[in-house]
C-alpha cells in the first residue's frame, strides 16, 4: 500500500506540473496563435482584395484592347473593301490594307503578349486575317469558317462595343506553347463601319496562363497561403497551379466542403478545419465599368467565378517548428518544476507515514467510540451531558453541538422511568460508584426507544470526574415481544382478531357500558354452506372468501366495532354504544353487503370467476349485569342456528 501511496505521489509530482505549467502557457500560446491567425486573416484579406484587383484589372484591359482595335480606321477601311468589285488600282490598295493589317496585328501580338492569335471574321464566319504568334496570313481557305462557334453566334447579335467572353477552356494550338495546348479565354465583338453598318466580327484569344500568373502573383503575400479560383460549375480555373489541382478539374469534388462554402455566398470566409477560406466573386459581366465596354455576355452557367484563399491556421507545432526558443523555454519550466514536485513528493512521503500511522491509531479509538453497537455518554455531577458518540446522537436524532455541555441527560428519560434512572444515578454518586437501569428515552421526533444504562464513575484523586456509561438498546427485545404479543391475538389467515382478542375488547367495553350506561350489541355471524365451498372449490378458494368477507365487513363497520373471527367460517363483532333497533340494521346492512358481493376467484374456478356466499347472522344484547361476553356469545349463537333453520342468509333476534 505504501509502494501505491509512493507511485501515486510521483505521478502527480510530474502530472500536476504539467497541468500547472500547461495552463499558464496556454493562454500566453493561444492569445500568439491569435495574433498570427489575426494577422494572417489580414495578409490574406489583402491578398483577395490584390488577386481580385489583378484578375479585374487583367480582363478590363482586354476588353479595352479587343474594343480598341475593332474601333481601328485601317481595320474598318479593310472591312469597307471586303466584298465590292475592285479596279486593278484598287486591288493594289486593298491587297496593301490588308498587309499593312496584318502587320498591325503581328505588332499588337508581340506588344501584349498576353493574346495566342487574332482573327477577324466576315459575316458569314469565314476567316479574312488570321494572326497567331510566329505565323502571319492574310487570306484563309474558304473552308476554315466560325460560323457555328459560340463565339461567333453571340457577337453577331451585339452592339457596338459589346463583347461576348467565353468561358476559359483549352482551345487552339499555337507555335510558342511548351505543351502545345493552352488554356485561353476567346473574347469576340462585332465591328461596324462608318455607316454603322456590321461588317465581321474580331476575336482575341487570351493566354489564359498568361492572366492567371499576373493573379498569383498578385496574391503571394502570405506564407503557404494557397490561391483558387474556380467557375459557377465547380471547376478549377487556375492554369499553373502545383499539387493535385489541375486546370478543368471538378473543385467541387475535391473539396466538398469549401465548394459548399463558396456556393452559397458571394463573399466571406469559411473555417474548414485546419484551414480557413477567404473567397469573393468576380463577375466581368458586371464588373467591367473600368473597361470602355458596354455590355458583356458570357455564358450564364459558369458565372460568376469565385476567387479565394485557402490559409492554413497557425498551430502550437507549427509555431515550434519554425522558432526552437519557446521550445527550449518550455523544456526547461517542465523540467525544473517536474524536478522540484518530484524532490517534495519523496521528502512529504516520509513525513506522511509517521503522521499516518498516529492518525489511523487515533481513528480507530474514535471510530470505536463513535460507532460502537451500543451508545457512550458521560455526565457530570450535575447530570448534565459533557460527551455522547454518534450512535446514541443517531439513535435520538440529535447533534453533538446540541446536546454536548446544553442538555441534562434525564431530559431524554421518560417520566414513567425518570425515577429508575435518578436511581442508578445516584447510585454512581455513591460509595459503590456505579448503577443501572432499564429506561425509556424520547427522541427528537417524540418516540419512545427502550434502553438499559449501566454505569460507572471516572474518579481522579481530586474526587468525581463524570460518569462513564453504556446504552443498549432494547427496541429489538421489545418488538418482538409485542410482535408475539400480538400474534397471540391475531387470526393468521384475516389478520382479525382472535377469540381471545374479544374477550380483552369484550371485558374493556362490558366495563365501559356499565360506567356510561349505553346499550352493548353482539352480532355472531357464520357462512352459509362454507363446507360446500372447501369440498368443492378447495380451501385456498374457501380461504379467499374468508380473507374477502373480513375485508368487506371491516369496511362497513364503524371505527370501534370489534371484529374478531372466532374459528373456522364463524366471525362475532361487537357494538358498543348500539341497541337492539341499531344492531339489527347493522346485522341486516352487512347480510345484504356480502350477498351482493361475490368473491372474484378466478376463471378457472367458475365460469365467469366469481363466487357468490352469504352469511346468516345472531344478533343478541349483552345484559347490565353480564360481567364477561360468554352469555352473550351463546345467545348469538342460539340466534344464528335459529336463522339457519329457517333457511339461511337472514338475521335473528335473540332475546336476553
Amino acid at each position: 500500500m505504501t509502494l501505491k501511496v509512493l507511485c501515486t505521489r510521483l505521478a502527480l509530482a510530474v502530472v500536476v506540473p504539467v497541468v500547472l505549467v500547461t495552463a499558464t502557457l496556454y493562454p500566453i500560446f493561444r492569445a500568439h496563435l491569435d495574433a498570427r491567425l489575426q494577422g494572417a486573416q489580414a495578409g490574406a484579406q489583402a491578398m483577395l482584395e490584390a488577386g481580385h484587383e489583378s484578375l479585374q484589372r487583367g480582363m478590363n484591359e482586354s476588353l479595352n484592347h479587343a474594343l480598341a482595335t475593332a474601333e481601328m480606321p485601317l481595320l474598318k477601311r479593310y472591312l469597307g473593301q471586303v466584298g465590292e468589285a475592285h479596279s486593278p488600282y484598287q486591288a493594289d490598295t486593298r491587297q496593301l490594307t490588308a498587309e499593312r493589317l496584318a502587320s498591325l496585328f503581328d505588332t499588337l501580338l508581340t506588344h501584349y503578349g498576353r493574346y495566342t492569335k487574332l482573327v477577324l471574321l466576315d459575316p458569314q464566319g469565314r476567316e479574312l486575317l488570321h494572326v497567331s504568334h510566329g505565323q502571319q496570313r492574310q487570306q484563309r481557305s474558304p473552308a476554315v469558317t466560325h460560323a457555328d462557334a459560340e463565339y461567333f453566334r453571340e457577337a453577331m447579335t451585339l452592339f457596338p462595343r459589346d463583347l461576348y467572353v467565353s468561358p476559359p477552356g483549352r482551345n487552339l494550338r499555337y507555335e510558342n506553347a511548351s505543351d502545345g495546348v493552352v488554356p485561353v479565354v476567346d473574347i469576340a465583338t462585332p465591328v461596324f463601319d462608318a455607316r454603322g453598318e456590321r461588317k465581321g466580327v474580331l476575336l482575341l484569344s487570351l493566354d489564359w496562363q498568361y492572366l492567371t500568373a499576373g493573379l498569383r502573383h498578385a496574391m503571394a503575400i502570405v506564407e503557404d497561403a494557397q490561391p483558387l479560383l474556380v467557375d459557377a460549375q465547380g471547376t478549377w480555373l487556375l492554369a499553373d497551379t502545383e499539387g493535385p489541382m489541375r486546370f478543368g478539374r471538378r473543385f467541387s469534388a475535391a473539396s466538398p466542403d469549401a465548394w459548399e462554402a463558396l456556393s452559397r455566398r458571394n463573399r466571406g470566409q469559411a473555417d474548414l478545419g485546419d484551414d480557413l477560406l477567404l473567397f469573393q466573386a468576380a463577375d466581368i459581366r458586371t464588373q467591367h465599368y473600368r473597361s470602355q465596354a458596354g455590355m458583356v455576355h458570357s455564358l450564364p452557367d459558369y458565372h460568376p467565378w469565385r476567387l479565394g484563399i485557402m490559409l492554413p491556421k497557425p498551430s502550437l507545432g507549427s509555431l515550434l517548428s519554425k522558432d526552437r526558443a519557446p521550445l527550449l523555454i518550455m523544456s526547461l519550466l517542465y523540467g525544473l518544476s517536474i524536478a522540484f514536485s518530484v524532490f517534495w513528493a519523496l521528502s512529504s512521503h516520509r513525513q506522511a507515514g509517521l503522521k499516518r500511522e498516529a492518525q489511523q491509531h487515533a481513528r480507530e479509538v474514535r471510530d470505536l467510540y463513535e460507532h460502537a453497537p451500543c451508545g457512550y455518554h458521560s455526565l457530570d455531577a450535575e447530570g448534565r451531558i459533557v460527551k455522547m458518540n454518534r450512535t446514541e446522537l443517531d439513535w435520538l436524532g440529535y447533534r453533538a453541538d446540541e446536546v454536548i455541555g446544553k442538555v441534562h441527560y434525564q431530559d431524554f428519560v421518560t417520566s414513567e422511568t425518570r425515577e429508575a434512572f435518578e436511581a442508578a444515578f445516584q447510585g454512581v454518586l455513591g460509595p459503590d460508584q456505579e448503577g443501572s437501569a432499564e429506561c425509556e428515552l424520547l427522541t427528537r421526533h417524540g418516540e419512545k426507544f427502550p434502553v438499559v444504562i449501566q454505569a460507572t464513575a471516572y474518579t481522579t484523586h481530586r474526587g468525581f470526574v463524570h460518569s462513564r456509561a453504556m446504552v443498549f438498546d432494547l427496541s429489538e427485545r421489545k418488538q418482538l415481544e409485542d410482535t408475539l404479543a400480538r400474534q397471540a391475538m391475531t387470526d393468521p389467515l384475516t389478520g382479525l382478531g382472535n377469540r381471545r382478542y374479544l374477550q380483552d375488547q369484550a371485558a374493556m367495553e362490558i366495563a365501559r357500558a356499565k360506567r356510561s350506561g349505553e346499550p352493548l350489541s353482539l352480532i355472531a355471524i357464520d357462512l352459509d354452506h362454507f363446507k360446500y365451498i372447501n369440498d368443492s372449490y378447495g380451501h385456498d378458494v374457501g380461504d379467499l372468501v374468508l380473507q374477502a368477507f373480513a375485508k368487506k365487513v371491516g369496511k362497513l363497520l364503524r371505527e370501534g366495532d370489534v371484529l374478531c373471527r372466532m374459528g373456522g367460517e364463524e366471525f362475532a363483532v361487537l357494538l358498543p354504544g348500539t341497541s337492539k333497533a341499531q344492531a339489527m340494521q347493522v346485522a341486516e346492512r352487512l347480510r345484504t353487503a356480502l350477498e351482493a358481493s361475490p368473491v372474484n376467484v378466478g376463471g378457472d374456478v367458475t365460469v365467469d370467476g366469481w363466487l357468490p356466499y352469504t352469511a346468516s347472522l345472531g344478533v343478541t344484547l349483552v345484559s347490565a349485569g353480564e360481567t364477561s361476553l360468554k352469555p352473550a356469545i351463546k345467545r348469538a349463537d342460539q340466534g344464528l342456528y335459529a336463522a339457519k333453520e329457517q333457511g339461511r342468509n337472514r338475521v335473528h333476534w335473540q332475546k336476553t
